[in-house]
Protein backbone atom coordinates (compact mmCIF):
# COMPACT_ATOMS: atom_id res chain seq x y z
CA UNK A 1 0.00 0.00 0.00
CA UNK A 2 0.62 3.22 -0.42
CA UNK A 3 -0.04 6.46 1.48
CA UNK A 4 -0.11 10.01 1.14
CA UNK A 5 -1.39 12.66 3.74
CA UNK A 6 -2.65 16.13 3.80
CA UNK A 7 -3.42 19.35 5.60
CA UNK A 8 -5.79 22.00 4.72
CA UNK A 9 -8.50 24.35 6.60
CA UNK A 10 -11.32 21.25 6.01
CA UNK A 11 -8.85 19.49 8.44
CA UNK A 12 -6.42 16.29 8.05
CA UNK A 13 -6.84 13.69 5.20
CA UNK A 14 -5.07 10.27 4.10
CA UNK A 15 -5.14 8.81 1.46
CA UNK A 16 -4.58 5.16 0.80
CA UNK A 17 -3.67 3.71 -2.45
CA UNK A 18 -3.90 -0.88 -1.87
CA UNK A 19 -2.28 -3.32 -3.82
CA UNK A 20 -4.72 -4.61 -6.09
CA UNK A 21 -7.00 -7.15 -5.14
CA UNK A 22 -5.06 -10.52 -5.77
CA UNK A 23 -6.57 -13.01 -8.80
CA UNK A 24 -7.84 -15.66 -5.99
CA UNK A 25 -9.99 -12.87 -4.00
CA UNK A 26 -11.17 -11.34 -7.19
CA UNK A 27 -12.34 -14.98 -8.68
CA UNK A 28 -14.38 -15.97 -5.92
CA UNK A 29 -16.02 -12.30 -5.48
CA UNK A 30 -17.04 -12.81 -8.96
CA UNK A 31 -18.36 -16.36 -8.92
CA UNK A 32 -20.39 -15.01 -5.65
CA UNK A 33 -21.48 -12.06 -6.30
CA UNK A 34 -21.44 -11.80 -10.14
CA UNK A 35 -22.21 -15.29 -12.05
CA UNK A 36 -25.12 -14.60 -12.74
CA UNK A 37 -25.20 -11.49 -14.33
CA UNK A 38 -25.46 -10.37 -17.76
CA UNK A 39 -23.64 -9.84 -20.35
CA UNK A 40 -20.89 -12.15 -18.39
CA UNK A 41 -18.85 -13.27 -17.31
CA UNK A 42 -18.63 -12.16 -14.05
CA UNK A 43 -15.59 -11.12 -13.67
CA UNK A 44 -16.59 -7.57 -16.45
CA UNK A 45 -18.27 -6.75 -13.07
CA UNK A 46 -15.61 -6.75 -10.73
CA UNK A 47 -14.66 -2.40 -10.08
CA UNK A 48 -12.53 -3.41 -7.27
CA UNK A 49 -9.75 -4.43 -8.78
CA UNK A 50 -7.79 -0.65 -8.57
CA UNK A 51 -8.79 0.58 -5.76
CA UNK A 52 -7.95 3.41 -2.58
CA UNK A 53 -8.90 4.69 0.30
CA UNK A 54 -9.72 8.52 1.72
CA UNK A 55 -9.70 9.63 5.25
CA UNK A 56 -11.34 12.24 6.31
CA UNK A 57 -11.25 14.05 9.50
CA UNK A 58 -14.86 15.75 9.52
CA UNK A 59 -18.29 15.28 7.44
CA UNK A 60 -17.31 19.03 5.60
CA UNK A 61 -14.16 17.13 4.11
CA UNK A 62 -16.21 14.40 2.90
CA UNK A 63 -19.04 16.85 1.65
CA UNK A 64 -16.52 19.00 -0.17
CA UNK A 65 -14.89 15.91 -1.81
CA UNK A 66 -18.05 14.91 -3.61
CA UNK A 67 -18.27 18.53 -4.83
CA UNK A 68 -15.03 18.41 -6.33
CA UNK A 69 -15.66 14.86 -7.69
CA UNK A 70 -18.97 15.62 -9.02
CA UNK A 71 -17.28 18.87 -11.14
CA UNK A 72 -14.64 17.14 -12.13
CA UNK A 73 -15.45 16.38 -15.98
CA UNK A 74 -12.92 13.41 -16.48
CA UNK A 75 -14.96 11.69 -13.21
CA UNK A 76 -17.91 9.89 -13.29
CA UNK A 77 -19.48 8.06 -10.72
CA UNK A 78 -20.97 5.50 -11.44
CA UNK A 79 -22.32 3.85 -8.21
CA UNK A 80 -22.48 4.47 -4.42
CA UNK A 81 -23.06 2.71 -1.39
CA UNK A 82 -23.73 5.15 1.54
CA UNK A 83 -23.20 3.27 4.07
CA UNK A 84 -22.66 6.28 6.62
CA UNK A 85 -26.61 6.56 6.22
CA UNK A 86 -27.19 2.93 5.83
CA UNK A 87 -24.40 0.89 7.54
CA UNK A 88 -23.94 -2.43 6.79
CA UNK A 89 -24.93 -5.79 9.19
CA UNK A 90 -21.74 -5.60 11.16
CA UNK A 91 -22.20 -1.97 11.68
CA UNK A 92 -19.53 -0.94 9.03
CA UNK A 93 -19.54 2.51 7.55
CA UNK A 94 -18.41 3.90 4.67
CA UNK A 95 -19.05 6.09 1.28
CA UNK A 96 -17.70 3.64 -1.08
CA UNK A 97 -17.54 5.12 -5.28
CA UNK A 98 -17.18 3.16 -8.35
CA UNK A 99 -15.75 6.09 -10.47
CA UNK A 100 -14.87 5.57 -13.79
CA UNK A 101 -11.76 7.82 -14.68
CA UNK A 102 -11.82 9.58 -18.70
CA UNK A 103 -7.64 8.79 -19.07
CA UNK A 104 -7.68 9.98 -22.83
CA UNK A 105 -7.77 8.65 -26.42
CA UNK A 106 -11.65 7.68 -25.81
CA UNK A 107 -10.11 4.98 -23.04
CA UNK A 108 -11.84 4.91 -19.66
CA UNK A 109 -11.30 2.95 -16.59
CA UNK A 110 -13.87 2.05 -13.64
CA UNK A 111 -12.20 1.66 -9.93
CA UNK A 112 -13.28 1.86 -6.30
CA UNK A 113 -12.42 4.72 -3.66
CA UNK A 114 -13.73 3.91 0.05
CA UNK A 115 -14.73 7.42 1.74
CA UNK A 116 -14.13 7.36 5.31
CA UNK A 117 -14.77 9.58 8.33
CA UNK A 118 -11.06 8.68 10.52
CA UNK A 119 -12.98 8.17 13.55
CA UNK A 120 -14.94 5.56 12.53
CA UNK A 121 -12.38 4.28 10.44
CA UNK A 122 -10.30 4.33 13.63
CA UNK A 123 -12.61 2.50 15.81
CA UNK A 124 -13.39 -0.58 12.90
CA UNK A 125 -9.70 -1.28 13.24
CA UNK A 126 -9.66 -1.01 17.06
CA UNK A 127 -12.77 -3.42 16.92
CA UNK A 128 -11.23 -5.97 14.23
CA UNK A 129 -14.79 -5.07 12.14
CA UNK A 130 -13.11 -6.37 8.91
CA UNK A 131 -12.54 -9.45 10.41
CA UNK A 132 -15.61 -10.06 11.32
CA UNK A 133 -16.93 -9.25 7.67
CA UNK A 134 -14.32 -11.98 6.14
CA UNK A 135 -15.71 -14.53 8.34
CA UNK A 136 -19.45 -13.82 7.62
CA UNK A 137 -18.73 -13.29 3.97
CA UNK A 138 -18.60 -16.91 3.26
CA UNK A 139 -22.16 -17.60 4.47
CA UNK A 140 -23.65 -14.16 2.52
CA UNK A 141 -21.82 -15.04 -0.75
CA UNK A 142 -24.01 -13.50 -3.66
CA UNK A 143 -25.64 -10.81 -0.58
CA UNK A 144 -22.22 -9.25 0.72
CA UNK A 145 -23.58 -6.04 0.48
CA UNK A 146 -25.45 -6.21 3.68
CA UNK A 147 -22.44 -7.18 5.49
Amino acid sequence: CQECKGDDHYGKSKITFAQLKGKERAQQKADDDYDTRTPGPGVSWLYDIVRGCIEFTSADQILRFLELATKDESIRIVKAKNRFANPTLTGYRDLNLHIQIDIGDDFKHICEIQVHHMAIRTLDKKLHAHQYYEYFRKYYAGATGSL
